[in-house]
């Protein structure tokens, strides 16, 4: 309950002016796989690909060897020696930045904000590795402190950007990717300013990879969600990143939106470290439907393919949607593109968006036999899954009982609302 002197403060307080509608008017991604959302897409209604030994640290050690990690150098070669704003050394010390700013001018282009003034905007990223540490170990130097932070890459891509409005980091396990589309969401519903760039970008460390296999929560082949041999998740890396803008600053630009961002949802299990429990998911979930008027026929699962994080989520959605055969479809990207781990969410929220425009969701072709206790349907074999919806869910799940839950729609009509 409520503290009774704190609910008096609230129900004082002068009521805000009418919230704005988000927009969602532009999106950029970068994986292994793909450089660019219709390239990403493509790859994924192709049905992906198996993960693969990372090429920037030896992996031959571990119990699983196998990632979807970006190849910095290749990436290098590809795309950003000819483009990129800064020093090359600068890129190698801090890679996932590279990943980010890829994905940042993606979502920019998108937006028609490439050749504008953007001093405005601000930036909410996720991240868990957007700082370089592993030199300190050896000493360090000036420039290792500089980009040793936690906060570097957020602080280098808005200087890279020119993005005069706040910058935030958010670093809470494999939610922060919600996390941070959620705060940017809130800084544009609130008119704080009218544009936000939000997203996340992460490059797996060796050390992130040794504990997770010490964790024995990856899988030693591929990883497979909701299938009843699932044995772990897969690591990957890249970035995602969206720009959210007040609808009316949109139309006013002429940009008709990609999607409307609906709501959000955020609570804890208050459980334990790394075992989940429904509860929180539930309540998370329940608190984005509280804010819309509208069911998901589509949900983008957390799903990473280990036995507790599927059993649990998929009760989660029971309770909150029920536990009968149902015509919603869920889905986890993961089987394609690895767990980014802090950028998962922004990532999953642009595919969520995606599955809204084009109406379908592409294969999970490692689930080869379903979970007993499923009852929602599964895009399980090697074409993609029609859906007709105007209304989408993408969740995530963390490490420390973390559970975010975020809703899309389609814009329709001339009115988008």
């Amino acid at each position: 309950m409520v503290p009774q002197e704190f609910a008096l403060i609230w129900a004082n307080q002068e009521k805000p002016m009418q919230f704005k509608t988000v927009a969602v008017t532009g999106m950029g991604t970068v994986t292994r796989d793909a450089v660019g959302l219709q390239a990403l897409w493509r790859h994924l209604l192709a049905g992906g690909a198996l993960p693969a030994p990372p090429t920037y640290f030896d992996s031959a050690g571990f119990r699983s060897q196998n990632t979807y990690t970006v190849d910095p150098q290749a990436l290098w070669q590809r795309q950003l020696q000819s483009c990129w704003p800064a020093s090359p050394a600068l890129y190698q010390r801090l890679p996932c930045a590279g990943y980010g700013w890829l994905a940042a001018r993606e979502a920019l282009c998108q937006a028609s904000l490439d050749n504008v003034d953007i001093s405005c905007m601000g930036l909410s990223l996720a991240t868990t590795s957007g700082g370089s540490m592993d030199s300190f170990a050896s000493g360090g130097t000036t420039e290792d402190a500089r980009y040793g932070a936690l906060s570097s890459a957020a602080y280098l891509l808005a200087e890279l950007l020119q993005l005069g409005g706040s910058v935030s980091v958010f670093s809470c396990a494999c939610v922060s990717g919600a996390a941070a589309l959620s705060h940017a969401f809130e800084r544009v519903r609130q008119g704080d300013t009218p544009l936000m760039l939000a997203g996340g970008c992460d490059q797996v460390r060796e050390a992130d990879f040794a504990g997770f296999n010490a964790l024995r929560a990856v899988a030693p082949d591929a990883c497979r969600p909701f299938d009843e041999n699932r044995k772990g998740m897969v690591m990957g890396d890249g970035a995602a990143m969206l720009v959210l803008e007040d609808l009316e600053h949109a139309i006013a630009r002429g940009v008709r939106p990609l999607a409307i961002f609906r709501s959000f949802g955020l609570a804890a299990d208050g459980h334990h470290l790394t075992a989940p429990n429904p509860d929180g998911l539930v309540r998370a979930m329940r608190q984005a439907l509280a804010g819309t008027e509208g069911i998901p026929g589509y949900i983008n699962c957390h799903g990473t393919g280990t036995q507790a994080n599927d059993s649990s989520e998929l009760l989660a959605m029971q309770q909150v949607f029920g536990s009968e055969p149902s015509e919603q479809v869920v889905s986890s990207t993961k089987s394609s593109v690895g767990h980014l781990l802090g950028s998962a969410g922004a990532l999953e929220a642009v595919l969520t968006i995606n599955v809204l425009r084009e109406q379908c969701v592409p294969p999970m072709t490692t689930c080869n036999q379903p979970m007993a206790t499923m009852n929602f349907r599964l895009p399980m074999r090697d074409r993609a899954l029609p859906v007709v919806t105007d209304w989408a869910m993408s969740n995530s799940l963390g490490f420390g009982g973390l559970n975010g839950s975020l809703i899309f729609s389609r814009p329709s009509g001339n009115n988008p609302i």
